[in-house]
């Protein structure tokens, strides 16, 4: 990539010394020529406009002074009225002929001026005159030509030469030394980024990309660490989780075996104790194949397995179904439902479903000694909002980010036998972030908690 660079600037420099060559050396004769000849036009023109002033005299003289010009004014019988060349008593009428060659063109096309440009014989000069008309007094039309020898640059040309090839010699050295240097400075923070980057893949996850001293490189240079710290976030969060998945596997099943070898060894002859012993140990299995199902939840919503089926039905229908769910064996529990206007909201039916009794068991597990549940819906003008409140233990302001995340413990107040899975807070927010809906939670420690979301109203036909 150095040589590349280098290269690059070089080629870069060369190309500049050949358009100055081209422009100092090959085409100076011809701006020479198109810049005198422009002069002169620009003159011409000037002392046109000025030909009915009172100082058109005093204007002549100054043009011819300053700009080493010959000017003459003919009137359109030959005769010679100023010129800056020769005393007017001794110049002779011009010609017809010679007349006609200079202005004939002038009085038969009826054009303003004319320029020619001619070798001066014998000279290695060229000769650019400006023929023009100039206007009519007291009947008398009269003309003016304007002249300038185009000195030769032949001279300048070589000097020009010997000038610009030392010149791009020396330019040349400087511009393969700053190129190096410059090549170098861009490129040697970018081999490093792929040296760390090459690091990275190897799962050394704590090395830093360095700046450079260019603003897109530290701009890239940002990305990548922030880029890096996110997948160092994400494996850690992978061990968490099988961290934690092993652990909750675990749990169960030792419990599971210990008491299978109680009942084989201590409560197998007495009914009493077995079947207590058997009602563990079926507690055990359920729990085990909740997570199980919430794993198999949490694989399909965050690999984009879960396809939603958006349906339209009513939420406060859904909310009824799931109190009566609840019902059957938490009777302890007082569930006051609360419904306000319409209800019908389009989602997907069976995910929402797991929704609502996510939270609803969420609640019971944190309602703490109050035993009472507030499950309203009610519509609004953002949608259909349900609240699911209880009026337990809360969670603290610093606990309220996280407990969204899989397997998360907050204060420390969260036992096994109070929090299930660990993933249900974390399937309702991916669900809910899946159909866009608005979603939240309001606490207060020992006053209880309102997790809350917002499903889109069914549109209304027209």
């Amino acid at each position: 990539m150095l040589f590349k660079l280098w290269r690059y600037f070089i080629g870069f420099a060369a190309m500049i010394f050949i358009i100055l060559w081209l422009f100092q050396i090959v085409f100076l004769n011809y701006f020479y020529e198109s810049m005198k000849i422009s002069e002169i036009t620009r003159i011409g023109n000037t002392i046109q406009n000025e030909f009915d002033s009172e100082d058109f005299g005093e204007v002549l003289t100054t043009y011819a002074l300053t700009k080493s010009l010959k000017i003459t004014v003919v009137d359109e019988y030959g005769h010679y009225r100023m010129t800056n060349d020769t005393v007017l008593e001794y110049m002779p009428p011009m010609s017809k002929l010679r007349f006609d060659a200079e202005y004939g063109r002038l009085q038969e096309e009826g054009l303003k001026y004319i320029i020619k440009t001619s070798k001066i014989p014998k000279l290695d000069n060229s000769l650019i005159e400006f023929n023009g008309y100039l206007g009519n007094i007291a009947g008398v039309k009269y003309y003016i030509t304007i002249s300038s020898v185009l000195e030769p640059v032949d001279s300048a040309i070589d000097i020009l030469k010997e000038q610009l090839f030392i010149v791009s010699i020396i330019s040349l050295v400087i511009a393969m030394i700053m190129s190096f240097f410059i090549s170098k400075r861009l490129s040697d923070p970018i081999v490093q980024m792929s040296r760390t980057a090459i690091a990275i893949g190897k799962g050394n996850y704590d090395i830093m990309f360095k700046k450079g001293d260019y603003e897109e490189i530290d701009d890239l240079s940002d990305t990548l660490n922030y880029a890096t710290g996110e997948l160092k976030k994400t494996l850690q969060l992978r061990k968490d989780l099988l961290a934690n998945v092993s652990h909750d596997l675990k749990t169960p099943l030792t419990v599971i075996k210990s008491y299978g070898e109680m009942i084989r060894d201590i409560s197998g002859d007495n009914k009493e104790k077995r079947n207590e012993h058997i009602e563990v140990i079926i507690e055990e299995a359920d729990h085990l194949t909740k997570l199980v199902n919430d794993l198999l939840d949490v694989s399909k919503l965050e690999s984009s397995v879960a396809n939603y089926e958006i349906t339209t039905f009513d939420l406060g229908e859904m909310v009824d179904n799931q109190v009566m769910r609840f019902k059957n064996y938490r009777s302890d529990f007082d569930f006051e439902v609360i419904k306000t206007g319409d209800l019908k909201v389009e989602a997907d039916y069976k995910r929402i479903e797991q929704v609502v009794y996510n939270l609803i068991s969420n609640a019971i597990n944190y309602s703490g000694e109050s035993k009472k549940l507030i499950l309203k819906t009610e519509e609004t003008e953002k949608g259909v909002r349900f609240d699911c409140i209880d009026f337990g233990i809360g969670i603290k302001e610093e606990d309220i980010k996280g407990i969204w995340d899989r397997f998360y413990r907050g204060s420390g107040n969260r036992t096994r036998s109070k929090v299930g899975t660990g993933l249900g807070l974390f399937i309702v927010k991916s669900i809910l972030e899946g159909h866009g809906f608005e979603y939240g939670v309001t606490s207060k420690v020992n006053e209880g908690s309102n997790f809350y979301f917002v499903a889109k109203k069914m549109e209304k036909e027209k």
